[in-house]
């Protein structure tokens, strides 16, 4: 073998043990690095894929912790009624505003209706059969006759509610189209379906509530947790303690969405404002010593108007009915000092300026009226109706020792009913109310009270007894006398038609006397004034001719109070 030979089979050697060696490295050394290595990155993207499908975890439990927040109350009743009531508030809110802005009161009208909704598997998933993931509600809002400020209004209150609920049908026309005349901006129409959801879960999560926001948990730390409890467990309490949306609906960027005004879609762009102006002022007339001070209500219009400051200044005073000079306050409304004077006047110069600083001037006067004379009234003379109350009946029963007597008033429609029982008397008033009769007072001490508030007969008696002859009366107030002169003509019997007497208050003024005579307590020391009333007599004609002679009421009173009221018995005894 030659050396090149050598050389040339060493070269064969080197060169295969080379790729024996590269060969052998990729195999056993490089390839298992390699294969390792994709191992390690496919280990790595399962990894990461299940932790991105843990983090989808962790936010899907963040977001229904707020969607718990978000939803309606768990109990439908409760939800409904507070979800409407939010509805009706929201709405409330926005026509008051425009109602304070100059739109007449009752010209904006809305309606609130609820809307049949389909929670069946149809309409909404399941988490199990026969489980919704969530319930509906909808109900559809009418607003007539707004303008673009109770739209902007209506629509930027509904969605800064922090609730899981969205608007489905959105209507917004104007109703004068076609109209001719100048341009109406208030008579657009809002029409909207909107739709929440309770989501399934709430019975037994940390966000049960009987109130229709989640009551903050700021509360919580401020009472301890349990201001809380009480807040979201009382559903009118829980009304007032609102949080703002965890995830706004609306911009995060302030923006002013009063362009959607300025920018009317259905009327052009609002015109410019009219100058600042101050509304003329009615003269005021003040009362002399009045002690409620006089108010005057200034009103400013135009641009600047809303943050215009006022001034009054009173000169040219006549009489002195106001100070000269500037009265205190800030306004709108002013209160004017109060005067003594009996007259005179004096002008007042309003100063306005807006906040802008223009200035706008107006006067008014003032002028005193002095106190009116205190008129001296007199009580109105009542009828005498004496002569229409007439004792109609007298029934003595001997056998078991008992009597009745009824008096009717025709000029009241009145009827009083004497009933005796051995001593005992008792007196009855009735009136009468379509022919029917009604019990108006019971005097069981035997005091016979003839009153009512329409007439000016008033006469007290008391019943002695009753004899052959009549029903036996002692005057107790002899100077309510009949008067000497004749009587009126009677009014007609029964009075008005279907008239209804006053009823009279209790009144008893046997007290006065110490006691029932008819019951043995005695004969008083004066002479007492007995009258006798006989069946058919008027009380006028009773009066009129006079009372019993002293021998014969001595005799009487003397009888009664042997032997008691029945005094017939008495004598045939």
């Amino acid at each position: 073998m030659t050396p090149r030979d050598q050389k040339m089979a060493l070269l064969l050697i080197g060169a295969t043990a080379l790729i024996v060696g590269i060969l052998g490295g990729y195999f056993f050394v490089y390839d298992p690095i390699l294969k390792g290595r994709a191992a390690e990155a496919e280990l790595q993207g399962e990894i990461a894929e299940l932790r991105e499908k843990a983090d989808q975890q962790d936010a899907k439990l963040k977001m229904l912790k707020v969607q718990q927040v978000q939803s309606l109350p768990a109990d439908q009743t409760i939800a409904k009624q507070e979800y409407f009531v939010a509805l009706e508030s929201l709405i409330g809110r926005a026509i008051h505003t425009a109602e304070e802005a100059g739109v007449p009161r009752g010209e904006i009208k809305a309606a609130i209706n609820v809307k049949a909704v389909d929670n069946s598997a149809r309409g909404v998933p399941e988490l199990s059969k026969g489980k919704p993931m969530y319930t509906k509600l909808a109900y559809t809002v009418v607003v007539r006759k707004a303008d673009m400020w109770v739209v902007r209004d209506v629509l930027k209150a509904y969605y800064e509610l922090n609730l899981l609920h969205q608007i489905t049908h959105f209507n917004l026309k104007k109703d004068d189209e076609n109209a001719k005349g100048p341009v109406k901006r208030n008579d657009l129409t809002l029409e909207f379906t909107t739709e929440a959801i309770i989501v399934e879960g709430m019975t037994t999560g940390p966000q049960y509530r009987r109130t229709l926001i989640a009551v903050p948990s700021a509360f919580a730390a401020a009472g301890g947790g349990g201001l809380q409890q009480v807040l979201e467990r009382n559903t009118e309490i829980g009304r007032g303690a609102s949080a703002r949306p965890s995830l706004p609906v609306l911009a995060t960027k302030p923006r002013d969405y009063s362009l959607i005004v300025l920018k009317d879609p259905f009327n052009g762009p609002l015109p410019p404002p009219p100058p600042f102006s101050l509304e003329p002022v009615k003269d005021v007339t003040v009362k002399q010593n009045d002690t409620r001070a006089a108010t005057v209500k200034l009103a400013a219009k135009g641009e600047g108007a809303a943050g215009a400051t006022y001034r009054m200044i009173v000169s040219n005073v006549s009489g002195q009915p106001l100070p000269e000079g500037e009265i205190k306050g800030r306004g709108p409304t002013f209160e004017l000092p109060k005067t003594s004077a009996g007259e005179g006047t004096a002008k007042v110069e309003v100063i306005a300026k807006s906040a802008e600083g223009k200035e706008a001037r107006t006067t008014f006067r003032v002028k005193v009226e002095p106190e009116p004379e205190t008129p001296i009234v007199t009580p109105p003379i009542k009828d005498d109706v004496s002569h229409a109350i007439i004792l109609t009946m007298l029934t003595i029963r001997h056998e078991d020792g008992t009597a009745s007597a009824a008096i009717r008033d025709g000029a009241n429609r009145q009827r009083y009913e004497i009933e005796i029982e051995g001593k005992k008397v008792t007196v009855g008033k009735f009136y009468y109310i379509k022919d029917k009769k009604k019990e108006d007072e019971v005097d069981k001490s035997g005091v016979l009270l003839i009153s009512d508030d329409s007439s000016g007969t008033k006469r007290t008696f008391k019943v002695i007894g009753v004899d052959g002859e009549g029903l036996i009366l002692e005057d107790l107030k002899p100077s309510g006398d009949a008067p000497k002169t004749e009587a009126p003509r009677p009014r007609g019997p029964g009075g008005p038609r279907g008239a209804t007497p006053p009823k009279q208050g209790p009144a008893n003024p046997v007290a006065a006397m110490g006691g029932n005579m008819a019951s043995g307590a005695g004969i008083v020391a004066s002479a007492p004034k007995l009258y006798r009333w006989t069946v058919g007599q008027s009380l006028y004609t009773m009066t009129k001719d006079g009372p019993l002679s002293e021998r014969d009421a001595q005799k009487v009173l003397k009888q009664a109070a042997d032997s008691g009221p029945m005094l017939e018995i008495a004598v045939n005894q």
